[in-house]
């Protein structure tokens, strides 16, 4: 789609309009059925729900030789839209003197009314991202779900009823034997990893971050699950002695999450296993690490792509990173910019790194951000979080070779920064398409029109500015105008210039001109 057409909203394609109204058609039968259903429940409860569950069936095998397989999971997430605003609207038409027995028998078959998308052809259950009325079918009925690829079974019961839940996962888990992705945090225990390696060959990611029945003792179970190769263990009970089990038996392991002792890993295992030699990691993510220990990171994990560091000083030295050849992203936290070797690192790696993010740096002033310009010319995401941006005492002269920020796809400023600084960084990305500006930096008017001056952000897609006290109506007409390719603009909520009627005339602004921009609020908490 052309930068012109992006700009305006298109109309939506068939194949969307047809399963949005076989989506409000599954909600259409869940309402036809609640006054008979509930008549029914008055007189027989059993022979109501057996009725109903009965329906439910002829409506899933209806749908499952209706609807192409490839289309199933878009399918669901439009019939959990229509159920949730039926499920909204039964709500709202229980009155004073309403019968409650009539309006549970109602809820009770939307509800249920989910279970019509219990097919073999549902890949991707994210249960965080489906409404809390409707997560008791999922957890239920997952068993259901031969076909299920990812599972994300989100928080449970936040480790307060472990061994409640235990039993339906595994229940559900024997029957899911194309799983890849398993997300199960507060609850998982022994008994549903020895069902995962039974039943779930196919498994590479396994997140059970914040278990607190995962120990040491369950690593000899992981490490039978053949293909692996990612396992969090973030939060959990699995101490040094678990992580080096996990290094030694999980022989596919790429990633281990966040391990802040990896370090204290490498080195147990550089002592006690002189047979050891490398290992495949690629990711690396420690806040605590000697220099020996990045040495022996360097050494023993050469593959690492993704690496994370928190610099101790006179403890790290960050130039032992250029010996990773396969150095793609690199995070660093607590250092300085030019006392502590970053711009040197740069000057080796950069050429490698597509995504550069720097955490309470300091030192960094407008040549940094030049330096940082030619010395990474592939760089897609930088991040500058909680920086210490300084101005420049004397400026870098010299004529810049490479044209600075071309291939930048995403910024994200949340530190203090001069005009000048910002200027540059955003004049220069002439292909990003998302930046996010931080409460630490307060744009005006006025900079805002020299930044689109010179670099309109034709392909700027989404833009998030968290607060100001000083940008008015003037900057958001010139942005929607400028930014071709606009699709989400949020936060004006925190714009305090901006009156609740100057939103709405952009709301409606947007509107009336079919620009395809959200200017709607950020839904920040789970229904």
């Amino acid at each position: 789609m052309s930068v012109t057409m992006a700009r305006y909203k298109q109309p939506k394609k068939l194949e969307t309009l047809a399963l949005n109204r076989l989506g409000d058609w599954v909600a259409q039968q869940a309402e036809w059925q609640m006054i008979p259903i509930a008549m029914l429940s008055q007189r027989d409860i059993n022979t109501a729900q057996s009725k109903l569950s009965h329906n439910i069936h002829s409506i899933r095998n209806y749908l499952d030789y209706n609807v192409p397989w490839m289309l199933q999971d878009l399918f669901a997430n439009e019939a959990i839209r229509a159920l949730t605003e039926l499920l909204e609207k039964t709500k709202r038409s229980l009155g004073f003197r309403g019968c409650m027995g009539k309006f549970v028998s109602q809820m009770n078959v939307v509800v249920r009314m989910a279970e019509v998308l219990f097919t073999k052809n549902l890949t991707v259950v994210s249960i965080d991202t489906i409404p809390k009325m409707l997560r008791s079918v999922f957890y239920s009925k997952l068993y259901m779900l031969t076909g299920l690829v990812y599972l994300n079974l989100g928080s449970l019961s936040g480790g307060w009823k472990t061994a409640d839940m235990e039993d339906a996962v595994i229940k559900s888990l024997k029957e899911l034997h194309s799983l890849k992705y398993l997300i199960i945090n507060y609850d998982c225990t022994d008994n549903i990893l020895r069902c995962v390696v039974q039943n779930c060959k196919h498994l590479e990611l396994l997140d059970v971050s914040s278990s607190k029945c995962i120990t040491n003792d369950s690593i000899d179970i992981i490490a039978m699950i053949k293909k692996l190769k990612s396992v969090q263990l973030y939060r959990t009970f699995v101490s040094l002695g678990g992580f080096v089990n996990v290094l030694l038996y999980c022989k596919k392991i790429e990633d281990i999450g966040r391990c802040d002792e990896i370090g204290k890993v490498l080195e147990y295992i550089d002592s006690n296993y002189c047979e050891v030699t490398t290992f495949n990691l690629k990711t690396f993510v420690s806040r605590y690490a000697t220099f020996n220990q990045l040495q022996l990171a360097v050494q023993m994990c050469p593959y690492i792509r993704s690496m994370t560091v928190f610099h101790t000083t006179l403890e790290t030295d960050l130039m032992v990173l250029i010996g990773l050849k396969d150095l793609r992203e690199l995070k660093l936290l607590s250092c300085d910019f030019y006392a502590d070797q970053v711009k040197q690192v740069l000057q080796v790696k950069g050429c490698n790194l597509v995504n550069l993010h720097l955490e309470h740096v300091d030192q960094i002033d407008l040549n940094a951000l030049m330096y940082i310009s030619q010395m990474c010319p592939f760089l897609e995401t930088l991040t500058l979080y909680n920086c210490t941006l300084i101005k420049h005492t004397s400026l870098y002269t010299k004529k810049l070779e490479i044209p600075p920020f071309r291939n930048l796809k995403k910024i994200t400023c949340v530190s203090t920064c001069t005009d000048e600084q910002l200027f540059f960084i955003l004049t220069n990305s002439l292909n990003v398409e998302f930046i996010h500006i931080g409460t630490a930096i307060q744009l005006t008017d006025d900079l805002v029109f020299k930044i689109l001056d010179k670099n309109p952000l034709i392909y700027l897609k989404e833009l998030r500015i968290m607060q100001s006290d000083f940008l008015t109506m003037t900057s958001i007409e010139r942005i929607i105008q400028s930014c071709m390719s606009l699709e989400v603009l949020v936060e004006l909520e925190s714009w305090t210039l901006l009156t609740d009627n100057d939103r709405e005339y952009v709301k409606n602004y947007v509107k009336i001109n079919n620009y395809n921009v959200d200017t709607s609020p950020i839904r920040r908490y789970d229904s």
